[in-house]
């Protein structure tokens, strides 16, 4: 078949644009939840499906860059977001005795760019959802199978239902089902470090500002907001364990028990194990986030390990991006915006990725020798050395 007799067999498809192309969904965490709002506030009507009954209330410490937190000021729901946050300009690192290394403030981060926001993840989610209609949100469905054509995906789901769509954007986390159906099974890179999360009495901090304390190995971080206190813990365990309830209490208790600080009152007040959170911590790089008419999202297309705060925003970077590349394109050549979306991404979210991982081998170095020379570095390391760190990570494009 000749170019010309190809193009006008082409030309006779309908081509949607707008609020016209069929878009799904996977997934109503951030990610999600922010491309929805974001595609509605362009006009577009995609519909989003979420696996859980409900939207969960129960949930860990999210930190928001101002590079993510900003994409809630074109929504109309920043306001929300300070209201439910806690800001904070305070930043101290202690060893694992309680011994206060350095004493931070990143007050002129915040003058430039906005500011670093820390807040519940229900609250989060509650904010954006504030955008989203509800009516396009279709709870308790997960996608079985995926059906890719030339021209539109397939999607059959749990309810034995199906939908034809221009485009499925996966959103569904770091063990994304939309991602082992579409691309395969890719296995995650695991850092070394597993640990725990939960929340505790506010009024066991002395202060409103970041508190961490770094060990040989070990890593236990406090972290405010609104009315609430979040602890994240890190320790180092070379080959991933089954965690139990049954001696989770103890484990913490014991791996942590030589520190000092306000450590100790922590350890005394620890919750219900039911109300404990234990992961490993993982990362993913893929050599590609679409294949097709289907795309990943956040977690599911390029997870960051937690040192740096960094995965909620940098989820919500790639979202308003991709949703800029779909502003330009039509059900047509949608699969040449997808490759568009991880050409602007990829190269920031590598940068990110990066300097997590550089971060993890600094605060988690498990040699005495050279957690004895990382303290004592960090007690020269100057106020201005923190700037330059958070602005060569906000300054880029996104």
């Amino acid at each position: 078949m000749t170019d010309k007799k190809l193009y006008r067999q082409r030309s006779k498809k309908k081509v949607r644009y707008g609020p016209d192309m069929r878009i799904l969904i996977v997934g109503g965490g951030v990610a999600g939840l922010t491309l929805s709002a974001l595609l509605l506030k362009r006009g577009f009507k995609p519909k989003l499906v979420e696996r859980a009954p409900r939207l969960s209330k129960v949930g860990y410490v999210i930190v928001l860059w101002p590079s993510g937190s900003k994409i809630l000021k074109g929504l109309g729901v920043y306001e929300k977001l300070l209201e439910k946050g806690c800001q904070f300009t305070s930043y101290y690192v202690s060893n694992n005795k309680g011994e206060i290394l350095k004493t931070y403030t990143i007050e002129p981060v915040a003058e430039k760019y906005g500011p670093i926001i820390s807040i519940y993840r229900p609250d989060l989610i509650d904010t954006l959802m504030e955008a989203v209609d509800p009516d396009i949100v279709q709870m308790s469905t997960t996608v079985e199978k995926i059906e890719q054509g030339a021209d539109e995906v397939e999607v059959h789901f749990n309810n034995g239902k199906s939908g034809k769509y221009d485009l499925v954007i996966g959103c569904d986390g770091i063990r994304s089902r939309t991602r082992s159906q579409v691309l395969g099974d890719i296995p995650l890179t695991y850092s070394g470090m597993s640990g725990w999360s939960f929340w505790t009495d506010p009024k066991l901090s002395r202060t409103d500002g970041i508190v961490e304390y770094w060990g040989k190995g070990k890593f236990f971080g406090v972290w405010p907001t609104k009315d609430k206190l979040s602890v994240f813990t890190s320790v180092k365990i070379p080959e991933y364990s089954e965690e139990h309830l049954d001696n989770r209490i103890q484990k913490i208790k014991e791996s942590f028990k030589e520190f000092g600080g306000i450590v100790p009152q922590m350890l005394e007040h620890l919750p219900d194990p039911n109300e404990i959170y234990f992961d490993t911590y993982n990362d993913i790089k893929l050599d590609s986030w679409s294949k097709g008419r289907v795309v990943l999202v956040g977690d599911s297309a390029h997870a960051i390990l937690p040192n740096t705060g960094a995965g909620a925003s940098m989820a919500m970077e790639s979202a308003s991006v991709l949703v800029e590349d779909l502003c330009r394109t039509d059900s047509r050549y949608v699969v040449n915006a997808l490759k568009q979306y991880e050409q602007r991404r990829k190269p920031r979210v590598n940068k990110v990725q990066n300097q997590s991982r550089m971060m993890g081998k600094l605060v988690y170095s498990n040699s005495r020798l050279l957690s004895n020379l990382r303290d004592y570095v960090l007690k020269l390391y100057s106020n201005d050395l923190v700037y330059k760190y958070w602005d060569n990570l906000l300054k880029d494009p996104i």
